[in-house]
């Protein structure tokens, strides 16, 4: 059977144990074309910048020397995009198809990814041209360097943004119905960096002296300061289209960082109940060899922990379903034991729509799920904080956690910034050189308060000095 059968095959399968997901498309291309898709996100066109061509010549020279080689890139759009390795051993493209599957049905289902767009692929062609007129229009140079700069504050996002809608209350009087506020009359909603094209403002802006509100800017700290200085810093309206195609490229990205070990996992627990009971023995030795390599315990694999953390979860709820009989089937067999009823299957799969990574691990992770699958130190005190290590380096992609508080600090149009402090102190070269960048776009100084040893300080960057004052 050729792959269109297989994959056939593997979605009645994976329908049949309950996955749902969009349509899957997938493609094979060589392992030029998966080096250029990898550096671009898993998309065939992006705006021209020099990090592409990096990472490009990086995964190229890493599948060149046998360092490291990509099986597979799945897209989260709808339909979902899935592009294979020419060359993978045909059971290699089995697996990677039923993983693909199960990653289908994470992004289909699990909320964090219910407010993304599904029409990335068309939208990411749509900024590239954009990028590509601005640079006919006012220069590559300049247009390359706004990139490089915008790029640099490309984390200074809000990931839960998408998630936010400010609401007026309707006209019910119980006021249980809310609507979303609805556009001034003549306007249209489009993506934020075709606004200004679509929706000019109606009249010239007032002077300064005669449109000064009292009211605090922004009317509540943000941590979206990259959506904040779009709409607020003093740019060109091709920068202010930049920096929202930045943010919300960055923002379509958030839900898979803040999922990554869940949609391994996931993937990876389906793919052997997908695709084991299909094979020959001959061939289910060749998957147990390529399994075993998926879920290497050295270093952090989030393959391995999120697959043995859906593993407990269905086991530990199903215990005392089956009893000891159970327990004993082999391993395939239990594969394929009938579970319609599984509180365990029900359990996994409301864990996959409602939780991210830090949620899943913060109520999983347990020591005795240390115990039993040998996945972290034994000793109770070395297993709390290699787990609390862990939760920290997933928080917020392990960037600081950062808030606008106010942009007219001291009545003088300063920005002032805000570092959450939780125990780790900010890398002091690139905290300053992030400042630069800021004063860059924001045209004055910028302050940041934070702590450095222990102690209150508040670093400034004024355009010509990098000042720290307790």
């Amino acid at each position: 059977m050729n792959l269109k059968d297989w994959a056939g095959i593997l979605q009645a399968k994976a329908e049949e144990m309950g996955l749902s997901f969009a349509p899957v498309v997938f493609e094979e291309v060589d392992a030029e074309e998966m080096a250029m898709l990898a550096a671009y996100g898993g998309f065939p066109r992006r705006y021209p910048h020099w990090r592409f061509g990096s990472e490009y010549l990086r995964y190229r020279e890493l599948y060149r020397y046998g360092l490291g080689r990509i099986h597979e890139l799945v897209v989260n759009t709808e339909p979902v995009y899935a592009y294979l390795l020419k060359g993978n051993t045909p059971l290699v493209q089995k697996l990677v198809m039923a993983h693909v599957f199960a990653h289908a049905d994470f992004f289909k289902n699990n909320l964090a990814f219910r407010p993304i767009p599904k029409d990335m692929l068309n939208e990411m062609a749509h900024h590239a041209a954009y990028v590509a007129r601005a640079m006919d229009r006012h220069g590559a140079r300049a247009v390359e360097e706004f990139l490089d700069l915008a790029l640099s504050l490309e984390n200074l996002i809000d990931p839960h943004a998408p998630y936010i809608r400010r609401l007026e209350e309707a006209a019910s009087p119980s006021g249980e119905h809310l609507e979303e506020t609805p556009l001034p009359q003549g306007r249209l909603r489009v993506r934020p960096y075709l606004d200004p094209y679509v929706n000019p403002p109606a009249e010239p802006p007032k002077e300064a002296e005669e449109g000064a509100s009292q009211k605090p800017l922004p009317p509540r700290p943000t941590r979206d300061i990259l959506g904040f200085l779009a709409r607020h810093a003093p740019l060109a309206p091709w920068q202010r289209s930049i920096l929202e195609i930045i943010r919300e490229e960055s923002l379509y990205f958030a839900p898979q960082a803040a999922t990554k070990v869940m949609n391994e996992g996931w993937a990876t627990f389906w793919h052997t109940r997908i695709l084991l009971p299909l094979l020959s023995p001959e061939e289910a030795l060749e998957f147990a060899e390529l399994q075993a390599g998926l879920l290497t315990p050295q270093g952090f694999n989030p393959y391995r922990l999120g697959y043995h953390l859906f593993q407990e979860i269905e086991e530990r709820w199903d215990k005392g379903r089956f009893g000891e009989e159970y327990e004993r089937l082999p391993l395939g067999e239990k594969l394929n034991y009938e579970r319609p009823t599984s509180r365990g299957r029900e359990k996994i799969f409301q864990v996959r729509t409602v939780y991210t990574d830090l949620g899943f691990l913060e109520e999983f992770l347990t020591p005795e799920f240390a115990l039993r699958r040998n996945q972290a130190p034994k000793d109770l005190d070395k297993f709390e904080e290699a787990k609390r290590r862990l939760l920290f380096r997933l928080t917020n992609g392990g960037y600081p956690t950062i808030w606008l508080v106010d942009a007219n600090h001291k009545n003088r149009g300063e920005l002032l910034l805000e570092h959450a402090y939780e125990g780790v102190g900010l890398d002091l070269r690139r905290t300053q050189a992030v400042l630069a960048n800021l004063h860059r776009l924001w045209g004055r100084p910028v302050h940041l308060r934070s702590v450095l040893k222990e102690k209150p300080v508040l670093l400034t960057y004024d355009g010509e000095h990098r000042i720290g004052t307790p």
